[in-house]
């Protein structure tokens, strides 16, 4: 399933590394980045060292919180899910928000 995250324009130094262009893409007409699938934390880091632009590192921290679910049943019930979203919290926004967020899962 192919997720999206709001994006008006890709910036001009950002190449998709080729065994990841499938899967990732930028649609400008719609202004919107889209990826398919599961997203792990390592295809995270490697997209999110191709800019240092604010509103592409955004939009792809959004993409990764929604594509760390599983991707094929979109069953965020699980642990395993719920353990796979505070893993990708936690590297992506710090402990302390992954702590939370396992708090507020747990509950």
């Amino acid at each position: 399933m192919i997720r999206y995250a709001s994006l008006k324009t890709l910036p001009p130094e950002v190449s998709f590394p080729e065994d990841l262009r499938s899967r990732i893409h930028h649609d400008a007409a719609a202004g919107r980045l889209g990826f398919d699938g599961f997203m792990s934390k390592a295809v995270f880091d490697r997209l999110y060292r191709l800019s240092d632009d604010w509103d592409y590192r955004q939009a792809l921290e959004r993409l990764f919180t929604i594509c760390t679910f599983d991707a094929e049943h979109g069953d965020s019930s699980s642990g395993q899910s719920k353990l796979v979203y505070v893993a990708g919290l936690a590297g992506a926004a710090g402990l302390t928000l992954a702590v939370s967020a396992w708090i507020w899962l747990a509950t």
